[in-house]
């Protein structure tokens, strides 16, 4: 995935006097994010209904990488009545869904951020990379389910002539494994052939003259042969 440039908002955090002498602040700007926790923690023990530490808190988590706690502490600072802080959080939970990889989702809170501060040029701006990225995502997926495609036709093309090659091998196995004859023994055959041919027709010659004889003796004597129904 592309980096997106996140930049997440805690310039709301110094208006608050308890914050500034708890120090929690100062903790998450030099990088001390579980210091920075365990501080907010303190806050909200005596203040749980205080959003701007929620957001504190949220803003830690998410740089922490606890992208899930750090949606649910930003859940509860939503309820802010003031419009910049409100968009702030809108923003910050749109880069906590593009950390999940919930482009989509990410888009609806970048809106509404800048529904709230038309001047949000950060939201703007991360707004326009998501909607490209997920062009992107559905141009390679398209692109991946074309190959795919290619794919099977070619494997089916290519299954097709190695079944073709091998009902070819096979029946040449069985052309290969008939006994071949030499040319003289074909001539042999064939002579054989017509031997028995003429020795047939001889026979036929014979019994024909055999029948004309008994013919003969037949009518001559005055003897008829009784008719075979």
């Amino acid at each position: 995935m592309r980096a997106v440039k996140c930049v997440i908002s805690v310039l709301l955090l110094c208006c608050i006097p308890v914050l500034a002498k708890d120090n929690a602040q100062k903790l998450y700007e030099s990088g001390q994010y579980d210091e920075a926790i365990n501080k907010y923690n303190r806050i909200l023990i005596e203040h749980p209904d205080w959003e701007e530490v929620h957001f504190g808190k949220g803003s830690a988590l998410y740089k922490s990488e606890k992208i899930d706690e750090a949606m649910r502490e930003f859940e509860l600072a939503i309820s802010s009545k003031d419009p910049l802080q409100k968009s702030a959080v809108y923003y910050n939970m749109g880069n906590a869904l593009i950390k999940s990889e919930r482009l989509e989702e990410s888009l609806k809170f970048y809106k509404r951020a800048l529904e709230l501060n038309p001047q949000d040029y950060d939201a703007k701006h991360n707004f326009e990379l998501v909607r490209r990225m997920m062009q992107q995502q559905n141009q390679d997926q398209s692109q991946q389910q074309d190959q795919n495609g290619k794919k099977d036709q070619q494997n089916q093309q290519k299954n097709s002539q190695q079944d073709k090659k091998e009902k070819q091998g096979q029946e040449q196995q069985q052309q290969q494994s008939k006994p071949q004859q030499t040319p003289q023994k074909q001539r042999q055959e064939r002579q054989k052939s017509q031997e028995e041919a003429a020795q047939v027709l001889d026979a036929l010659k014979d019994d024909e003259k055999k029948m004309m004889q008994e013919r003969m003796k037949t009518k001559y004597s005055g003897i008829k042969k009784e008719k075979d129904w």
